[in-house]
């Protein structure tokens, strides 16, 4: 008698730890298939042109005017540039980033940044009243980030906060995620120092999904956006009146 309790006992922790470890192994097979099924729920990226593809205007040759006017002593620099600039767009393609960037330095140059400040949020409150949304398109991207079964890429050529400010009381910029040109201080006015255009926007998102890319659709207006395109199972065109076209 006085070794069967211990032995029992040892049985019984035997059998306890058994079942622990199998429990484990299931817990760790649950696991293994929670992942699987969380990376199944964004197996579809989709991309989004934003201007002339969500809605009609051209946000960011919107936003070059109008600094222009607000600042029209800026022609003195802006028109002997304008020979440069068409050359570059001509010879390297209406995607190369330096010749807008030098545009748009010129039309920012010799001013506070207090007081460019300020006329972004002018243009900014501008833009929102006058901007024609594409509903058809419109609504696409908002039936793919109610399906919680896309991840929704909005790549665009205007700058990246200009279309966080024109947007930001939309709830679908702060689901989608972006990639944009970007602005900053240079030389006494403001430059580009990413130009997300053309074959620009397959390097960007690159850089965040890897290669190759496999995307499932894409929408835009543009032949500049081809190249992205070409990496779309769906691809679609948006007319100038927001109508959707089916590529082949």
């Amino acid at each position: 008698m006085g070794c069967w309790v211990p032995l029992t006992l040892l049985t019984h922790f035997n059998e306890l730890t058994r079942f622990k470890r199998e429990d484990g192994i299931l817990l760790s097979l649950g696991a293994i298939l929670t992942d699987s099924q969380s990376a199944t729920k964004a197996q579809r990226v989709v991309f989004f042109d934003l201007d002339g593809t969500l809605h009609q205007q051209d946000m960011f040759g919107s936003f070059l005017r109008f600094m222009l006017w607000h600042m029209p002593q800026n022609l003195l620099l802006v028109i002997p540039l304008l020979p440069v600039i068409a050359f570059a767009l001509i010879v390297q393609g209406r995607a190369t980033r330096w010749p807008i960037s030098l545009l748009l330095w010129a039309i920012t140059f010799g001013h506070r940044e207090s007081r460019l400040n300020a006329l972004e949020r002018q243009f900014v409150q501008v833009f929102k009243r006058d901007v024609v949304p594409f509903p058809v398109v419109m609504g696409r991207l908002k039936q793919y980030l109610s399906s919680q079964t896309a991840e929704v890429w909005l790549i665009t050529g205007s700058p990246q906060r200009l279309v966080e400010q024109v947007y930001a009381d939309e709830p679908f910029i702060h689901q989608v995620r972006m990639i944009g040109s970007r602005m900053v201080r240079r030389r006494g006015g403001w430059v580009l120092t990413l130009r997300c255009l053309g074959p620009e926007k397959v390097v960007q998102l690159e850089k965040e999904l890897g290669k190759p890319l496999k995307l499932y659709s894409g929408y835009s207006d543009s032949q500049q956006d081809n190249p992205l395109l070409s990496f779309c199972e769906h691809r679609f065109r948006v007319s100038p009146t927001g109508e959707l076209q089916q590529l082949e």
